[in-house]
């Protein structure tokens, strides 16, 4: 099948996926009526689609041969979109990340994939994630079995990107890193109350929280590889009720990039030393808690080669590829990736008509539909062809 040209013929069909779901975008792994939307959609194509974890799965060809696992994200972020488009969301969420696009970039790519399916030479399994955003839904699936049954030999997901550059450019990394860890924290930091005129009389978390920030920003300066990405960040902290008033409590909410995993696990040590003795000074107590976490995001060099040669062969004008990309944020398909071979890759659904853009998890953000004519054919094309070569 010419996938190239079956997905222009499938763009209004697939453009209406994406319009539906960017309707109605839910956060983390309360997907609900997302995921019946793509029950609903994969039914009708000819699926027996089964609910895992939070998510939705399907597959598509022979079994008893090599799998294949293709991935879309469908989680939105809790914010109000500003877009201006006529089917913005208005639920107080919104897909500023794009996750609508690689949802009904699948969903086209598992049509053509069921059209095409005698032709298939293995497995292609389907993977529609929600939780990306929280760096839950990749652990959530895979506790309920995603990597069994059958289980994939290797995995493919795309990410479109903002901004000024060509439509469907490809960015990709196929040596180093190419996403930072992520971890979540909290800190907890237990003083003593009292009267602010009085702060002899009890022991001030405040104080302590100003003098842990201090100390915390010395691991990244001073205890780590300076030539390594590495960023420590705290974004918010909470304390007390009046100006008056020392509280008994102070929190602070922060988070860790990072893209080596000796020294990540370096530094989540040295987070929860530090915050300990820090408060001990100040005859407090501080306790630190990760709520979230991810590893950093490395793709394997032969499929990511592989997967860009296939694109390559497809008739495209705008395949232009970029190697050797390094993006400090982070994404949790990297804990499939540290179980199984595989790529991710960045589709660029940008504009170049001089206009106004917005990057990604901005109100205003603005992704260009024209991506959804190559997505779902970059998919199914890669799926094809690397279960032709891997027989």
């Amino acid at each position: 099948m010419d996938y190239l040209k079956r997905a222009s013929e499938l763009f209004e069909n697939t453009k209406e996926y994406r319009r539906c779901l960017h309707k109605m975008p839910e956060i983390d792994l309360n997907t609900q009526q997302t995921t019946d939307y793509i029950i609903e959609q994969l039914t009708n194509m000819g699926y027996h689609p089964q609910r895992c974890g939070a998510g939705v799965v399907a597959t598509v060809g022979i079994s008893g041969h090599k799998t294949i696992l293709l991935r879309a994200d469908i989680d939105a972020l809790p914010m109000k979109e500003e877009s201006g488009l006529d089917f913005a969301s208005t639920n107080g969420n919104a897909h500023s990340c794009g996750h609508d696009l690689h949802c009904a970039m699948l969903l086209g790519a598992a049509k053509m994939l069921k059209e095409n399916e005698a032709n298939l030479k293995g497995m292609v399994k389907l993977m529609f994630q929600p939780g990306e955003e929280t760096f839950r839904g990749s652990k959530d699936m895979v506790a309920d079995g995603l990597l069994e049954n059958p289980k994939p030999d290797v995995c493919l997901a795309f990410h479109v990107s903002s901004g000024n550059m060509p439509i469907g450019m490809i960015l990709y990394n196929d040596s180093t890193t190419m996403m930072n860890s992520s971890d979540n924290f909290t800190i907890t930091i237990t003083g003593k109350g009292s009267h602010g005129a009085y702060p002899d009389q009890g022991v001030d978390p405040i104080n302590i929280a100003a003098h842990t920030i201090l100390a915390l920003e010395s691991i990244v300066a001073r205890e780590v590889n300076s030539n390594q990405s590495n960023v420590l960040t705290i974004g918010k902290i909470e304390a007390g009720d009046a100006g008056n008033i020392i509280p008994n409590e102070a929190k602070m909410y922060g988070t860790l990039r990072c893209d080596d995993a000796k020294q990540r696990e370096f530094i989540l040590n040295r987070l929860s030393e530090v915050c300990e003795l820090t408060a001990k000074t100040y005859r407090g107590q501080a306790n630190v808690t990760i709520t979230s976490g991810t590893p950093p995001l490395v793709c394997d060099s032969q499929a990511t080669k592989d997967f860009i040669s296939y694109i390559d062969e497809l008739d495209c004008d705008h395949s232009r590829e970029f190697n050797g990309i390094h993006a400090g944020a982070s994404d949790d398909l990297a804990v499939i990736l540290s179980q199984i071979p595989g790529t991710y890759m960045y589709i660029s659904a940008g504009f170049e008509d001089g206009r106004q853009t917005y990057a990604q998890h901005h109100p205003k953000v603005v992704f260009n539909e024209e991506v959804l004519k190559l997505g779902p054919a970059y998919y199914a094309q890669c799926a094809t062809r690397w279960l032709e070569q891997h027989q």
